[in-house]
């Protein structure tokens, strides 16, 4: 028995009338398949019933709001919501979201309660406000909103847009753990720059991203062909265009299989990689509006643009809760995006270049040389073939040891320890040796130290050059 069955047998025990609300109701008229969350409005205690669910099936109980009397059952990765009615059957309709949410089932029953004529909204394709209060009710409708519109494809009705506009500026009150949730949904759209340029026209994006929003005109020097807003969403494009086409154009259709598997890691929450990566590419040139400058030759730079974005985007996740591991990803993702572009003017791109890279990006070094490629893509107007295939090449040369061999080149076994290099060549505790340490990983990577007596040797003699 599913866990819609479930509820219905135990509802139909219980003396209470109980009707089935928002998702379900609006995915079962549209044809779509319903969703794993299950949303209950019953006319009477919601907790006590849905302690007495969970009791029933095994599920684990969770007491969401006590004041409004909203109780959680989770099963598997099923959620059952039961909330008490607030009010009457329409006055509850009334408090929520948007009109294709306001309509609800009885359970044990086909009739179909539609006050604020969802039914109509779903064939016109339209997301409505409920009441011209719902966004001053809840600012984070305002991300929902747009999010809706993305998922099912539907335009945003004229005078919930009014609404919208009027209300954009409470966007900054509300919730950011969820206005967090909202938004990372929107970048994973298909076309999430649709709905980012929506945002803005609707004068969200000011509110919820001003670093971004600052990007605009914003101009840039040569190659570059678009101020830093237009160049950002781009980039995004061509991300969102690479990952669709499942990474096969990162490095000449090689580690397709690991790197699918890589961005697909959940890193917290329901948060993936590749979400998290498209939030990188949305971030990556914060900096460069406070470190614009002018030379004597007209010519515009943004130096330490990336040291500045980094920092500035540690500020804004923390804002938006995410967790330090997300927060410490993106991070190492915009410090290093201009590497492997730097590598492209190296003649050879020697196994210590690759280790040195790994060891200051991490895992995200991966990430990076996806978001490398989308960048330069998000440069031109038209596609540069002989610049993308020698970044291309980079990244190949980046990932076919991370991937193939990671053990020799990017996390090398110690030859020696700190103690026993001290003994060796009678030096005192202090930072060289963390130094030498570092030199002998490096010669290993490179294939130049491959013993211990071969690592004493190396330090040794990187001991008498500084004689």
């Amino acid at each position: 028995m599913n866990v819609l069955d479930q509820v219905l047998a135990f509802i139909a025990d219980q003396n209470v009338e109980a009707y089935f609300v928002g998702g379900l109701v609006r995915d079962e008229l549209l044809g779509r398949a319903v969703k794993r969350d299950l949303d209950l409005a019953v006319d009477g205690d919601a907790a006590e019933l849905a302690r007495a669910f969970a009791d029933t099936i095994g599920g684990a109980f969770y007491l969401m709001d006590e004041e409004n009397n909203v109780a959680r059952v989770i099963i598997g990765d099923t959620y059952v919501d039961f909330a008490q009615l607030r009010g009457s059957l329409r006055d509850d309709l009334a408090t929520r979201d948007f009109t294709i949410n306001a309509m609800a089932r009885q359970l044990g029953s086909n009739e179909l309660f539609d006050p604020f004529h969802g039914q109509k909204h779903l064939a016109l394709k339209q997301i409505c406000a409920v009441t011209d209060e719902a966004f001053q009710r809840d600012p984070v409708r305002l991300l929902r909103a747009i999010r809706f519109a993305g998922e099912l494809n539907f335009t945003i009705g004229a005078h919930t847009e009014k609404l919208m506009r009027r209300d954009a500026h409470l966007l900054a009150f509300a919730s950011m753990e969820r206005a967090r949730d909202e938004f990372l949904k929107v970048l994973a759209l298909p076309n999430p720059t649709t709905w980012l340029r929506r945002m803005d026209d609707l004068g969200l994006l000011a509110v919820f991203l001003p670093e971004v929003h600052a990007l605009k005109g914003v101009t840039q020097y040569a190659p570059h062909e678009f101020d830093v807003f237009e160049h950002t969403l781009r980039t995004l494009d061509e991300l969102v265009a690479i990952q669709a086409n499942g990474y096969t154009d990162v490095a000449n259709g090689e580690f397709v299989a690991e790197l699918q598997t890589h961005f697909a890691h959940i890193v917290s929450a329901d948060h993936d990689r590749g979400t998290l990566l498209r939030l990188a590419a949305l971030l990556h040139d914060i900096g460069k509006p406070p470190t614009r400058s002018i030379d004597e030759h007209g010519a515009i730079h943004f130096y330490a643009h990336e040291t500045q974005g980094a920092e500035m985007s540690s500020a804004l996740l923390r804002t938006l809760r995410l967790s330090n591991a997300e927060i410490e990803i993106i991070n190492a993702i915009i410090l290093n995006h201009l590497r492997p572009t730097l590598l492209e003017h190296e003649a050879r791109v020697s196994n210590r270049a690759v280790y040195r890279f790994f060891r200051d990006a991490g895992d995200a070094g991966v990430d990076v040389c996806v978001l490398a490629l989308a960048d330069r893509r998000g440069t031109y107007a038209q596609a540069d073939t002989a610049t993308e295939a020698r970044l291309r090449a980079v990244c190949m040369r980046l990932l076919e040891p991370y991937f193939r061999a990671r053990d020799i080149v990017i996390a090398p076994s110690a030859l020696i320890d700190g103690r026993t290099l001290m003994q060796e060549l009678n030096l005192p505790a202090g930072p060289r040796i963390g130094e030498l340490l570092e030199a002998i990983r490096e010669a290993q990577a490179e294939g130049e130290v491959k013993t211990r007596d071969e690592a004493i040797e190396f330090a040794r003699a990187l001991l008498t050059k500084d004689e």
